[in-house]
């Protein structure tokens, strides 16, 4: 199954502390790489454990997963994705710099179903081109 790997760094103002504590949110996630809406989050205590999540592609709305999967262990926040069509992950990773934060979003995607392996160039051409987009509003955000 054909697979990329995209990434994109933003500054914020807000310290490290602070992006850590809103990415337990998991509307904070709304935008970035496929995300397009999120419900039914589940913590572990204050930690985002995962949420359901939905794009709109092709005329059609596809449902899936995120699932944490790192260590909860400061600087950075790993979330498994999964659907019918794609799956991947999205790490962010966040560290000091110059009185704010840096904050680097990676996302790995890789077809999993017939349609997304049919069509690969122009989904990654869609996540690659909009990925800078998606994290300078995410950045916004903080």
């Amino acid at each position: 199954m054909p697979s990329d790997t995209f990434s994109h760094t933003v500054k914020v103002d807000a310290p490290p502390e602070s992006v850590a504590k809103d990415l337990q949110v998991a509307a904070t996630w709304k935008g970035i790489g496929p995300i397009d809406e999120v419900w039914d989050a589940t913590h572990d205590g204050a930690n985002l454990t995962g949420f359901r999540w939905s794009a709109r592609a092709a005329g059609k709305s596809w449902e899936g997963t995120a699932t944490r999967t790192d260590d909860k262990k400061t600087g950075t926040m790993t979330l498994d994705l999964d659907s019918s069509e794609i799956a991947g992950a999205l790490t962010v990773s966040y560290v000091p710099v110059d009185g704010g934060t840096a904050l680097t979003v990676d996302l790995f995607a890789r077809s999993k179903g017939v349609l997304a392996g049919m069509f690969w160039g122009v989904v990654a051409d869609a996540l690659r081109s909009g990925l800078p987009t998606q994290i300078e509003a995410f950045g916004r955000q903080f």
